[in-house]
């Protein structure tokens, strides 16, 4: 091909793509929909200011946080979530970081100080006067941060920013709320402070500062991708370049320990994976059975339970030494009989209870899925029987010349058709013989009206 005949079909390649970036650059600029600049900074403003209603609600977010967390109950929690004021200071420092505000960033850090201390002190008289100190799922769940978390603040913060710019604020902010959720972890530390758990307090502060940070970093950026401005006072060169500096560092600060803590996560899984299948192949043995497996990924432990005949005496390295080759070092398997004297009866009742209980919930689920299907069944066999009841009636409505009709099921046995599939024979006593136009519209709305079966149809 000339290169004169080569060049107008790059021209319109290029063309095109250039067409489609154009669509694309449309779809996705922030600019579009846009709040006016200065209702969005009185908005942010407003939100940032303590007291009245902003107080009243705070008291009560932590109080219901603090009774869901107490009971586990999840849809509390996420109620709080939902009225919790604490992400409306942490938005006012990132949007003041954008525009460079340095008197509403003050105005807000002091503002999430005290609502900082003031859901600290509440939480932590709240637990101290329960009369229930068993931790549940959902409070532990929120000791032990990691990278994810810091995702999922910065992401959600991404999300509130964009939100809270729009004319009309899609619906997003209930979810945003819900993903980064400040009061929890808060209320969560508060627990830990009344009963001197000094790990889970040191775990949920360190959520609460991961999902504070991120939420403040990632409003910065989406302020500065939508240039946002708002009348603030002049302020220097090196005041500018020290607020970077420290916003850099407190970034890296924060987001470090969670890479660790992430590592050590999966790690911790890892382990538990291969302890599993570890125990699952020497259980193969027929001479002893596992009753009971205790895994513990974070200290790199498993405790085994066994009854029946002795198991072999080298059962603990064979599993160690698994674990080793896999990059397990040092870790530690205990192996307990049943038929011990040491053994705490008390432990393997509670053991053989819990197995048990797993066991009769298992057989349970699979008992409630056969009975849905069941009562799907009959519930589709009870329709199917009303729709025949209501043949006849119906095709004597449409006919008159019909006389009679006879519907009724045929084995499936009886005529050649699908094991599967459900015969109805219906036959038509005429007073007057139908006509080729009318039997096959007859037809033709009896296999609509039972639709899925098998029609034999016959006149007399």
């Amino acid at each position: 091909m000339s290169q004169e005949a080569a060049k107008p079909a790059d021209t319109a390649v290029t063309s095109r793509w250039s067409a489609i970036y154009e669509h694309a650059a449309r779809m996705l600029h922030l600019r579009q929909g846009l709040e006016d600049p200065d209702k969005i900074d009185a908005n942010v403003r407003n939100s940032v200011r303590v007291g009245g209603v902003n107080l009243w609600v705070l008291m009560f977010a932590i109080l219901v946080a603090s009774v869901g967390l107490n009971v586990n109950s999840t849809a509390v929690i996420i109620g709080a979530m939902l009225i919790s004021p604490l992400m409306s200071p942490i938005v006012g420092i990132g949007y003041g970081l954008g525009i460079q505000d340095f008197p509403l960033i003050r105005l807000a850090l002091r503002n999430l100080l005290i609502f900082t201390v003031i859901s600290l002190v509440a939480s932590t008289l709240y637990f101290a006067l329960s009369p229930l100190d068993e931790p549940g799922s959902e409070l532990l769940a929120r000791t032990a941060p990691s990278l994810w978390d810091v995702l999922i603040a910065f992401f959600g913060g991404s999300a509130g920013a964009i939100a809270m710019t729009r004319r009309d604020v899609p619906n997003v902010v209930p979810g945003v709320a819900i993903a980064t959720a400040l009061m929890p972890p808060m209320c969560t530390a508060g627990f830990a402070l009344a009963h001197l758990r000094w790990d889970w307090f040191g775990g949920a502060l360190y959520l609460y500062t991961i999902n504070s940070v991120f939420i403040a970093f990632a409003t910065l950026l989406l302020v500065k991708l939508m240039q946002l401005r708002a009348p603030s006072p002049q302020v220097s060169a090196q005041a500018v370049r020290r607020a970077r500096w420290l916003t850099t560092m407190t970034v890296v600060a924060v987001a470090a320990p969670s890479v660790f803590l992430a590592h050590r996560l999966v790690q911790a899984e890892s382990f538990a994976a291969l302890a599993r299948t570890a125990v699952a192949s020497a259980a193969s043995d027929a001479s002893f059975v596992v009753i009971d497996s205790q895994i513990e990924g974070g200290s790199r432990r498993v405790t085994l339970t066994v009854g029946g005949e002795a198991p072999p005496a080298d059962l603990p390295q064979q599993i160690e030494q698994v674990l080793g080759d896999a990059g397990f070092k040092g870790s530690q398997v205990l192996v307990r009989s049943a038929s011990a004297r040491q053994l705490d009866v008390g432990i393997l009742k509670k053991e053989i209870h819990s197995s048990l209980v797993q066991r009769f919930a298992e057989e349970n689920e699979a008992i409630r899925a056969q009975v849905a299907v069941l009562r799907s069944k009959n519930e589709a066999a009870t329709a199917a029987e009303a729709t025949l009841r209501a043949l006849p009636s119906e095709i004597q409505a449409q006919y008159p010349q019909i006389s009679r009709v006879t519907v009724g099921l045929a084995s499936a046995d009886a005529v050649a058709t699908a094991p599967e599939s459900r015969v109805v024979m219906v036959l038509i006593k005429q007073t007057r013989q139908l006509n080729k136009t009318e039997r096959d519209r007859l037809a033709a709305w009896l296999r609509v009206r039972l639709s899925g079966s098998d029609l034999r149809l016959s006149y007399e």
